[in-house]
């Protein structure tokens, strides 16, 4: 009886392959949570497997700090240009400052050259302690900015007056030469101003 039950089986298993497979996966244990149930065939959030760097979004996102790195590199090259013009500008006037006083020690110049060039000194000298232009300098303006005392501002105030009047009379009312002790007077007050 044995042997017919098992001959009828294989019979029906040969002759019905559907139900040979229901048969067996009845007997099948269940799946166990760590087995692979089914193939994805959904990508999900993943699109490839590509390196970042061959992505378009991460060049894109390049760009930000790339035009910060080259606003940041201009900004600097400006700021060293106008550093750099502007230690032109009183490495001049200091070179200016200097011939000018070489020029007014020698003595060989005229009434109307040496009173303009030493109020030109003054004008100079006040232009490189306040950082202004040499001919937005007054009398006033000098002395305020070196702190001068009422004999030394009547001195540059005189100064001014007196290259005024020999540039714009032409002749400095019959004055043709300048005495060594004014000379020498002029070239004291040059030398004491200091910031």
């Amino acid at each position: 009886m044995k042997r017919l039950l098992v001959a009828t089986l294989l019979v029906s298993t040969c002759l019905s392959p559907a139900s040979h497979a229901q048969n067996l996966s009845a007997r099948a244990p269940a799946a166990k949570p760590e087995d692979i149930l089914y193939q994805m065939t959904d990508p999900g959030r993943v699109r490839s497997f590509a390196p970042i760097y061959e992505r378009n979004v991460f060049w894109l996102a390049q760009l930000g700090p790339l035009i910060l790195l080259f606003a940041f590199v201009g900004w600097k090259l400006r700021q060293a240009k106008i550093d750099n013009r502007d230690t032109r500008r009183v490495a001049a006037l200091q070179h200016e400052s200097a011939e000018l006083l070489r020029k007014l020690r020698r003595g060989e110049l005229s009434p109307q050259e040496y009173f303009s060039n030493a109020s030109r000194v003054v004008r100079v000298k006040t232009a490189l302690a306040r950082n202004i232009s040499p001919n937005a300098v007054d009398a006033e303006t000098a002395a305020k900015v070196f702190g001068l005392g009422e004999n030394e501002r009547t001195k540059v105030q005189t100064l001014f007056e007196r290259s005024d009047e020999l540039r714009f009379s032409g002749g400095g009312n019959g004055a043709g030469k300048i005495s060594n002790d004014e000379r020498e007077e002029v070239l004291r007050l040059l030398e004491s101003l200091r910031a």
